[in-house]
């Protein structure tokens, strides 16, 4: 196996495993964490089902994170406050996605490719999206990528749903379910 690590279930040693991104073998676990308050009803709902359809090519563990811990009106010490959770809440193996309107744009094949990258090196991807203010320093300094949904600010639950179904849409393009056109 070439000192790769197999994430994948089913897997049969005599299998040849395909090049990287390539095929039903990649497997990473899936982070998602968000600081925000409670989602409405009707995010909620699909935000679940596109959770359901992510789960069927990976494991994924949503953590969500109370905006302003310390009720501090200072924008500065929010984000300083929630990026310490944020930071908390990850492993150094992660493969750290920050969502942020800086970041750069990926179009769907390229995030099938970062996903795959992940799995094919054995690291938990790390989807981060922060609070009303964004992101601490420190959290976008720890982040392997920094990447956009949109040039234009999203409400957070938009942003979950939309990221959900573009991490739904990568497993289906490494997998070869025919959803993506």
């Amino acid at each position: 196996m070439s000192g790769q690590r197999c994430l994948c279930h089913n897997f049969n040693a005599s299998v040849t495993i395909p090049p990287a991104g390539h095929g039903p073998f990649v497997r990473a676990l899936v982070q998602l964490i968000t600081v925000s308050k409670e989602n409405s009803k009707g995010a909620t709902l699909f935000a679940d089902e596109l959770l359901e359809k992510v789960q069927r090519y990976a494991p994924v563990q949503s953590i969500n994170i109370k905006p302003n811990p310390r009720n501090s009106p200072d924008p500065a010490v929010q984000r300083e406050t929630e990026g310490e959770k944020v930071l908390k809440a990850l492993d150094s193996r992660d493969l750290v996605v920050v969502l942020d309107e800086r970041g750069s744009e990926l179009k769907s094949e390229d995030l099938a490719k970062l996903v795959a990258a992940a799995g094919d090196e054995g690291r938990p991807i790390a989807f981060c999206i922060g609070g009303p203010y964004g992101h601490s320093d420190a959290v976008r300094g720890r982040a392997d990528r920094m990447i956009r949904l949109s040039s234009m600010v999203l409400n957070h639950q938009v942003a979950v749903v939309v990221l959900l179904e573009q991490v739904y849409r990568a497993w289906t393009i490494l997998r070869g379910v025919p959803y993506h056109h």
